[in-house]
């Protein structure tokens, strides 16, 4: 009965040394499992702030191209309305005045 007793405690306190093994490989575990997500958030956030940020360029690119597109668009049309209304003008201008309308052109080229 002592030897069995002996031999159970032997095998306790190697049970005991295995487990308390098998607890620090698990507290190694998780805490890299913890360091591997909070590196992980960190690189989440730091790609979202370029993509943000790189979409936010792009917006404001575009929105300078189309404001520079629409004003090349009202500046033509209003080239076009000034020579379209200048040109009806001048076919419903009497003679006289188109002469000396002419003229003072002409005298300021």
């Amino acid at each position: 009965a002592i030897a069995k007793y002996t031999e159970a405690s032997a095998r306790l306190a190697e049970a005991e040394k295995n487990k308390q093994q098998a607890d620090a490989v698990i507290k190694e575990i998780e805490n890299s499992i913890s360091k591997d997500q909070q590196d992980l958030k960190l690189a989440m956030e730091t790609s979202m702030k370029v993509q943000v940020a790189r979409a936010a360029e792009a917006a404001e690119r575009s929105m300078q191209e189309m404001n520079s597109g629409a004003e090349e668009q009202l500046e033509a049309y209003i080239l076009e309305q000034a020579v379209s209304r200048g040109v009806a003008e001048l076919t419903l201008m009497p003679a006289s005045k188109k002469a000396a309308y002419l003229d003072s052109v002409i005298s300021q080229l």
